[in-house]
């Protein structure tokens, strides 16, 4: 196992360094650099002080550190032919780095005990705009959730098994997914300013993962978007808030449904048109307004990002069952002994 070298490589990319690039930082030739990384030549222990300097990490950590060899299968990206093989490497990296702890505690849970999500389960089959409207009690069925808005988008596709992991942005990269141990789907997304815009990035990838679009006629990104409206915004809670026709929306109106449904004002006024409560002479009044304040009513109300608690969840059921003791747990959260058994008590969970 070619240890060292994986992590010399791993940790390059995530420097967004070249071969070129950590060769001369280092004194050495970039064929060097390429066969620390194949394993063909071993950097001698003063070579690796010196990177594990460059790269801010532990000299230890760049030794033992064996993050790269997760196994994770069948990986697509989203825009291949937009990214680079230099940013497929980084973005595959750094999500092994994020699912090692995943990976790990697979394998203190008995076979079965982990939810994963099953694709085949929600798959639905489109063959016009108009059947994602159909299709989408279905889809809100199998999600375990009604006709009410969706609070925290994140923790429901945690909770029906998805891994969902984030890693900052990156030119040509919008998203990958692909599975650990052959079963455990996960995707990867890039962080968005802000949290309406990341629950729409995950909306779209679930309809991504799930929508089976039979004809070819159809734009994806129109059903893709049309999904995300359906899903974030039933027209049943719309109607009930907005009724069925309206002349004109205040921005009082707009700024208290962006706080309900954790979208932005854009959004809900696309929404509305659409479903034709109002009236495209009213969207563009309305959009005219916005410009004209610079978008300052988008910033009244900031919706918070939602974060993943799936880990922490996973390890303190770990925790429970006696699969791991505290000492472990804290050590796959990161945290010392008192914090973690703080972190048990916040959770009002009684060992």
């Amino acid at each position: 196992m070619n240890v060292i070298g994986e992590n010399i490589k791993k940790n390059r990319l995530k420097n967004q360094l070249s071969t070129r690039d950590l060769a001369k930082i280092i004194g050495v030739s970039h064929t060097a650099v390429n066969k620390y990384e194949k394993g063909i030549l071993s950097p001698n222990k003063k070579m690796i002080r010196k990177m594990a300097r460059i790269f801010k990490v532990k000299t230890q950590k760049l030794v033992t550190d064996i993050s790269t060899q997760i196994d994770i299968k069948d990986i697509r990206y989203r825009d291949d032919n937009k990214i680079t093989q230099k940013n497929k490497d980084l973005a595959e990296y750094l999500t092994k780095e994020k699912l090692e702890k995943y990976s790990q505690l697979l394998e203190y849970f008995p076979n079965d005990r982990f939810k994963f999500f099953d694709v085949e389960k929600f798959k639905e089959e489109i063959y016009s705009l108009e059947d994602v409207e159909k299709i989408m009690p279905n889809v809100r069925k199998n999600l375990g959730i009604g006709e009410l808005g969706i609070f925290n988008l994140l923790e429901l596709l945690e909770n029906n098994g998805l891994i969902v992991l984030f890693i900052d942005p990156m030119a040509g990269f919008t998203a990958q997914e692909g599975y650990i141990k052959e079963k455990y789907l996960f995707i990867t997304l890039c962080t968005e300013s802000t949290g309406d815009m990341e629950r729409v990035s995950l909306s779209n990838e679930l309809a991504r993962l799930i929508l089976d679009i039979k004809s070819t006629e159809l734009e994806p990104n129109k059903i893709i978007t049309k999904f995300t409206e359906e899903l974030l915004i039933s027209r049943e809670v719309i109607f009930s808030d907005l009724r069925k026709k309206r002349k004109k929306l205040s921005f009082y109106e707009l700024v208290k449904l962006k706080e309900k449904y954790r979208l932005s004002i854009t959004d809900i006024i696309l929404r509305a048109l659409h479903l034709k409560i109002i009236t495209e002479n009213e969207k563009i009044r309305l959009f005219n307004s916005m410009k004209k304040h610079n978008m300052e009513y988008e910033e009244i109300v900031e919706i918070e990002k939602e974060k993943s608690t799936k880990l922490e969840r996973i390890v303190i059921e770990a925790v429970l069952e006696k699969y791991i003791d505290h000492k472990k747990g804290a050590e796959f959260l990161n945290v010392n002994e008192k914090e973690f058994l703080d972190i048990i008590d916040d959770k009002k969970i009684n060992l």
